[in-house]
């Protein structure tokens, strides 16, 4: 027997659907850049409203800063330095109130709010307890010292409604500390010299998008967030809450954060505790939307090769099934309108809920190749034995694209499944029979 002669028809036709498929990961490149171009233009969104609004805050209990002055004689030269001591409260607590509303910009939308934060807690004379001996050459400037309240992103400040130091009222005004913005003040560390706790009190009106984020500037830390935004993420900070209640009416979390859980010291000099390290151990929520259009469009084109490789091998095998020859332009017209379905798909889910935007776009897909097939094999069963078989691999797309944990799982499943089918429904054809007719029909041609 002529091997060669045998293998041919089949080898060429399975040769002509790889190249159609390598073909079609083209225009399926090209929609997923499109997916991340959109995405990026939802980010620039994002920040535009951040900067009219706010973006997303970090806050926490102040820091104590006094300058300290140290006059050094190195032979005949004197000098003269001056470094921050910054020392954190024995307590903090910070109760947030959120407010969230949607902001539209073009098609996207960008979650804020407005939160009502109250700060509370005090500091022990043991802050000063490393500047409180006398040193050769260290003079403490304690009338110097100032208050230091963090705030991430200030412009989202709308009001001060409390802002007061052991009992006096503060006036504040902009600082920072590293590249951490902050509001400032004057303080008098006059109970914290004579041995007594010194308290702070600041209640405020902060806008912000997104996310509000607790800086653990405190030996002890605590916090409670709750708002009635019904789909928090408390995952993206350092520390998840302690409690938590979450329902369709909102949400509701208490954090307790120790000096030991964060990373750093009570006190340290200078910037020797970055900013990067203070937000590095911060917690809190994000304002989380649970339909990401973008992300669930990239789900599904990661599946794109796996579901047009299995859409023309099962035309490969009803084309052999129905005795009927195809030619590679009809398999590359199915594969474009696959291609086309993940473009209508994201052009849809833009404008409607991505649920229906899927339905949508499926059922036309399965209407279009339903119809298409039916005129290309000849039979209407065919076409309708393709529009059910496509509707039932698109309903597991689906599946695929709505479930985060389980995807890999599910994709899996379902790739041995068809293989598997695939398998046993040709287990016993005869592929040398199909060769020899291909190769009487090239004959009879």
């Amino acid at each position: 027997m002529d091997t060669r002669r045998v293998l041919t028809p089949l080898a060429g036709k399975v040769l002509a659907i790889g190249v159609v498929v390598l073909l079609l990961m083209l225009p399926v490149a090209n929609v997923k850049d499109l997916v991340s171009e959109r995405a990026g233009m939802r980010a620039a969104a994002i920040e535009r409203v951040a900067d009219g609004w706010g973006a997303g805050q970090a806050v926490g209990p102040p820091i104590l800063e006094i300058p300290v002055d140290w006059v050094l004689q190195e032979g005949d030269r004197v000098i003269r330095t001056r470094q921050m001591f910054h020392s954190l409260p024995v307590q903090g607590a910070v109760d947030a109130t959120l407010q969230p509303e949607v902001r539209n910009v073009g098609i996207y939308t960008v979650p804020v709010y407005l939160a009502g934060i109250k700060i509370t807690g005090h500091f022990a004379p043991q802050a000063l307890k490393d500047l409180a001996t006398e040193r050769a050459g260290r003079t403490v400037q304690w009338s110097q010292a100032r208050l230091l309240l963090p705030l991430s992103d200030v412009h989202g400040i709308r009001e001060f409604r409390t802002a007061r130091w052991d009992g006096t009222a503060l006036g504040l005004e902009p600082g920072t500390y590293d590249n951490l913005s902050a509001v400032t003040a004057p303080i008098a560390l006059d109970s914290l010299r004579q041995g007594r706790d010194a308290s702070f009190a600041f209640e405020l009106e902060l806008a912000g998008s997104e996310s509000l984020r607790i800086l653990p500037l405190a030996q002890t830390t605590t916090a409670r967030l709750k708002s009635s935004w019904p789909h928090p993420n408390f995952s993206s900070g350092t520390f998840l809450p302690v409690r938590r209640s979450v329902d369709s009416s909102g949400f509701d979390a208490n954090w307790q954060v120790l000096e030991l859980n964060r990373g750093f010291a009570q006190s340290w000099i200078d910037q020797q505790v970055p900013a990067a390290r203070l937000h590095n151990a911060s917690f809190g929520v994000d304002l989380y939307q649970p339909v990401d259009t973008y992300q669930r469009n990239d789900r599904a084109i990661k599946y794109a090769v796996l579901f047009i490789a299995i859409t023309l091998m099962s035309i490969f095998l009803w084309e052999h099934v129905a005795g009927i020859r195809l030619h590679a332009m009809q398999y590359l017209l199915v594969g474009l309108a696959l291609s086309v379905f993940y473009l209508l798909l994201l052009a849809l889910s833009e404008h409607i809920v991505f649920g229906l935007a899927y339905l949508v776009a499926a059922t036309a897909l399965v209407a279009l190749l339903g119809i298409y097939m039916a005129g290309v094999l000849q039979r209407r069963s065919a076409g309708l034995v393709a529009a059910m078989t496509l509707a039932i691999v698109y309903s597991l797309l689906y599946l695929l694209v709505l479930s985060e944990q389980y995807a890999l799982l599910l994709g899996a499943v379902f790739v041995f499944a068809v293989l598997a089918t695939i398998m046993i429904v040709t287990r016993q054809f005869d592929w040398h029979a199909v060769s020899d007719r291909q190769r009487a029909r090239l004959s009879e041609g």
